[in-house]
């Protein structure tokens, strides 16, 4: 869970930071006072009990008097220091305990806040937007309508507040006139009222509202929306290429980080050449001339991969390169004995599961479909994860099975159950819940998107106008100066061993250097490219930028 760390908690720090740093000179001056100037040697930890004793103000041992000036100057001085530093303790410590036992609830307001995103509600997807933000050191709201959800919020330290996401007051208290952006997730129907009242505070303010039902979008719009996402339908969408991905040799889903050349993830078929291959034996970079910059392996992300790490029917391999060299890698990631066409099924029919049917359908792409509920869309009426039922839907011969069900746990239990049909079938999953992400890999999944990642991380691409991360790709992609490394090449700055990140490209006056070696060096100005995971991310930009 994403917690800014507030005001309150680094004030905390830098004082206790403040109280060691004293008493640890106060301790060494005194024991050295009382050698040299009072020519009276004690044990350090008299020292250390006597300026604990002056500074807390609650006596001066067993050492007064001192005959020396000296000694009688720094145990003024360390008496003086006392109070200051109790009086510091006041607004930092005290007060604030104070506040917190008679306020037990989150404010109706916030202050002090400027250029920052309004969150109307809060669940998986602002979790997402909240750590991109934090990364960003862009502030937030969020607004809430239930007390005890914003409450709990609160408490956790989290910018939330008490308020009817739908008033014009409420939206006032959260300071919606100094923002850049508001997000709107209540419900479908509740969406547009946030909307007009958000335009009736700030008309200039970017607008991005959420749909689950993708047909009522332009309602939103009608209300206001400079943007209408539906997290659902971008997620089959994703869903449905990576499954024609598999039997197109044609296509590639990539991510272009400059003319002609791009970053793109390809999941090793089985029967694929390159398996039970390490990197070196491969040697992809001489045959295809693409640069594979990492493995994701059973959901774990290594880069770069290690010399022993051999390929496997889960390895997902992370590359960059120009069109031709992506094209020829994906060659050899193919199987050559998996059947192209009708051995594609669908479990799970609701927004996602009937995106990705469309799809396949409109690529010409014969699949089967499975659903609980009977419907005209449904060639299998029956449970995924009900071995009969698999057997009627013809998963012991598909090559690929989405699994878009709504829920994480019956997902993990069919990934199971399918791949005990059909060790050799590649299974394409829809993950609700981040933290199922890993699950879902260790049951058998070869590829997993993460329903609150995909729509959290799209949410961030708008609001911070920069693409961080293309849905695509289980990678997080950042464009960004390094001010930390100014004058080192990428050598020296070590950043794949410091970060795990890679850099994958350098903008230097308007041209793109490529896949740039150890030599290259860092200038001022120079705007790097940088993929890795949400952690390696997090990393670089506390280290290097």
């Amino acid at each position: 869970m994403a917690r800014s760390m507030d005001r309150r908690t680094r004030l905390t720090v830098y004082y206790l930071i403040i109280v060691v740093t004293v008493l640890s000179g106060f301790v060494v001056l005194y024991n050295y006072g009382m050698a040299t100037w009072e020519g009276r040697p004690q044990p350090l930890y008299r020292s250390i009990e006597v300026v604990v004793q002056t500074v807390t103000t609650v006596g001066y041992g067993g050492d007064a008097p001192w005959s020396s000036p000296q000694m009688n100057y720094l145990v003024s001085l360390m008496a003086l220091s006392g109070l200051v530093l109790i009086f510091a303790a006041l607004p930092v410590l005290v007060v604030p305990l104070f506040e917190d036992a008679f306020r037990s609830t989150a404010p109706s307001s916030v202050r002090g806040v400027e250029d920052h995103v309004v969150l109307c509600s809060y669940g998986p997807r602002e979790e997402v937007l909240i750590d991109e933000l934090t990364e960003r050191g862009v502030e937030y709201v969020i607004v809430n309508g239930d007390r005890d959800t914003a409450t709990d919020l609160y408490t956790d330290g989290y910018t939330a507040m008490f308020g009817d996401p739908e008033s014009d007051e409420a939206l006032q208290r959260a300071r919606l006139e100094d923002a850049t952006a508001l997000i709107a997730n209540v419900d479908d129907e509740t969406n547009p009222s946030v909307l007009l009242s958000a335009q009736e505070v700030n008309p200039d303010v970017q607008m991005v509202s959420l749909t689950e039902d993708p047909e009522i979008a332009d309602y939103h719009r009608y209300a206001g929306a400079d943007h209408v996402l539906s997290p659902k339908q971008l997620l089959g969408d994703q869903l449905a290429a990576k499954a024609i991905g598999t039997f197109d040799r044609e296509a590639i889903e990539a991510v272009e980080i400059d003319e002609d050349f791009e970053i793109a993830e390809f999941p090793l078929q089985s029967g694929s050449e390159l398996i039970g291959q390490t990197l070196v034996e491969s040697d992809i970079l001489e045959r295809t001339e693409a640069a594979v910059i990492g493995v994701w392996s059973r959901g774990e992300f290594q880069s770069p991969p290690p010399p022993d790490l051999r390929f496997d029917a889960r390895s997902i391999l992370v590359v960059t390169g120009r069109e031709a060299d992506l094209d020829k890698l994906k060659q050899m990631t193919l199987s050559e004995g998996r059947r192209r066409h009708g051995d594609i099924v669908v479990a799970g029919m609701g927004v996602v599961g009937r995106t990705v049917a469309t799809e396949l359908s409109e690529g010409g792409f014969a699949h089967t479909t499975v659903d609980l509920v009977e419907n005209s869309q449904v060639d299998v009426v029956g449970n995924v994860t009900d071995r009969q039922d698999l057997l009627e839907a013809g998963v012991t011969d598909a090559g690929t099975v989405v699994l878009a069900l709504p829920d994480d746990t019956t997902t993990i239990f069919a990934t199971f159950a399918i791949r005990e049909l059909n060790p050799q079938v590649e299974i394409i999953v829809r993950a609700n819940e981040r933290e199922n992400v890993s699950k879902l890999y260790r049951a058998g999944a070869d590829y997993v998107l993460s329903l609150a990642a995909v729509s959290g991380r799209m949410l961030a691409s708008i609001v911070l106008d920069e693409e961080i991360l293309s849905p695509s790709t289980q990678l997080k992609l950042v464009r960004t100066e390094a001010s930390g490394v100014v004058g080192e090449s990428l050598g020296e700055a070590d950043i794949r061993n410091r970060t795990g990140c890679t850099v994958i490209a350098a903008e230097r006056n308007g041209t793109v250097v490529t896949n740039p070696g150890a030599a290259f060096v860092i200038e001022r100005g120079d705007e790097l490219v940088v993929a890795g995971t949400d952690e390696n991310i997090s990393q670089f930009l506390a280290e290097i930028v």
